[in-house]
């Protein structure tokens, strides 16, 4: 008892925050889209992105994939809903917030003791100063490597996915002629055969 007294004395004072860091999360929707013209669809959906202030990532004739802010995220699923008819639809929310808080830490320790390595230059002889610029040049890498994976842990965490697939079967389009018949005038073909 008396040891873990002391070995708690011994430890430095961790000081709290005040408030806990803010959520982080990365937002990934799927969705599968029946279209009848899927040309049409994804031109309107790419504008529609864009007005959100999203932009995409990959554009192919099976698929799309947009990164939305993520307030805007409900409101561009619902514009992409409109456009067909939706097959299937996913949501995923991963918290990044301590991943990011990890390493942030990892970061912040490899920084101190490059600091403390390049205090020891000064002081050394040639084969501890090639052996420090040595350690030194690891630890550069070490940062860039975990500033390369909080730049992109941050960069989920800064927009929406959404992951658009396509399910279309090619149709010509109709053209309209004037029919005798004044009741067939009056048919909406296009929403008609939207639904099927």
């Amino acid at each position: 008892m008396r040891a873990l007294l002391l070995l708690c004395l011994m430890l430095p004072a961790v000081a709290l925050a005040d408030e806990p860091p803010p959520r982080q999360t990365a937002l990934t929707a799927h969705i599968v889209l029946k279209v009848v013209h899927p040309d049409e669809v994804r031109r309107d959906t790419l504008g529609d992105v864009a007005k959100l202030g999203g932009f995409p990532v990959l554009v192919t004739e099976q698929q799309l994939v947009l990164k939305v802010p993520p307030a805007k995220l409900d409101e561009a699923l619902a514009t992409i809903a409109g456009r067909g008819a939706v097959l299937e639809k996913t949501m995923e929310r991963n918290d990044l917030t301590l991943a990011i808080a990890q390493l942030e830490a990892q970061l912040r320790s490899k920084a101190e003791i490059f600091g403390r390595l390049r205090k020891l230059l000064d002081d050394s002889d040639v084969n501890a100063t090639l052996q420090i610029e040595r350690d030194m040049s690891q630890l550069v890498m070490e940062m860039e490597s975990l500033k390369g994976q909080l730049r992109v842990q941050r960069e989920r965490a800064a927009w929406a996915l959404i992951d658009l697939a396509f399910n279309f079967r090619e149709r010509d389009r109709l053209v309209y002629v004037y029919s005798p018949f004044e009741w067939i005038n009056t048919v909406d073909l296009h929403r008609f055969l939207g639904a099927f």
